[in-house]
């Protein structure tokens, strides 16, 4: 429990200092809300180009909701404020669990704040959207992609806590173009991954097979990239 509340206090403390962030949080994500919804809707010849964006952008984005903006998560690089913020914590010393904790309250927190903006505005930004799902199928919909978030995430974590800044850096990097080459797959195969979460979550709404597969592999990777994680933090050479 002692770490829970510890780790709930260093979340507040690290809010705190980068609450104008916040504001780039909302921008951003009203930003992608209308981007992504826009994309949706092409139609005929226009569909054929624009459309396959829109995986493009969810499975870019998604992932992202369980950040928050901040100075370090801007700065990773250059200052490998990651291990810096390491080496603090070391110094205090603030126990692993505390560490990994405070992580967790970040990342639903994240979620929950992120979510609230931009499926919201998605939904009622996209026709296809409100066409094809009623309220409790969006949930669905939400959950699905989710679960998808909280895989990256876990990966997102090992690296951010493992790893130095620059092979952070080329991680995220070769998110992005697996996400690219991904993409260019599923226009290949005459396919859309958004357009695929909405049918299957309209014709099985909460029995739907890829949700549930979805939180089921989410939840089970992100457990076991947290555990992996914990365990090597606690004997990482922060030199």
């Amino acid at each position: 429990m002692d770490t829970w509340k510890n780790g709930w206090f260093i979340f507040k403390k690290d809010l705190r200092m980068d609450r104008l962030h916040l504001i780039g949080n909302i921008i951003f994500m009203i930003y992608i809300g209308f981007s992504i919804s826009a994309m949706m809707e092409f139609r005929s010849e226009t569909e054929r180009v624009l459309q396959p964006f829109s995986d493009f952008m969810m499975l870019l984005v998604i992932p992202l909701t369980g950040f928050f903006f901040s100075r370090r998560s801007f700065s990773y690089i250059k200052e490998d404020c990651y291990t810096g913020m390491l080496h603090y914590y070391r110094a205090l010393p603030i126990a692993i669990g505390t560490i990994m904790k405070a992580r967790i309250i970040q990342l639903v927190t994240a979620l929950i704040f992120n979510g609230i903006i931009f499926y919201p505005l998605l939904y009622i930004m996209s026709n296809e959207l409100r066409d094809n799902l009623n309220i409790g199928q969006y949930i669905v919909f939400i959950l699905t992609w989710n679960g998808f978030a909280l895989l990256m995430n876990g990966a997102y974590i090992y690296f951010e806590l493992l790893k130095k800044g620059r092979t952070y850096f080329w991680m995220t990097t070769s998110v992005v173009l697996s996400v690219a080459v991904i993409t260019v797959v599923l226009r290949v195969v005459n396919t859309n991954l958004v357009m695929l979460t909405v049918d299957y979550t309209s014709r099985f709404s909460f029995l739907s097979p890829l949700m549930w597969g979805s939180l089921i592999i989410g939840c089970a990777g992100f457990t076991v990239l947290l555990k992996a994680t914990e365990r090597k933090l606690a004997i990482r050479d922060l030199k």
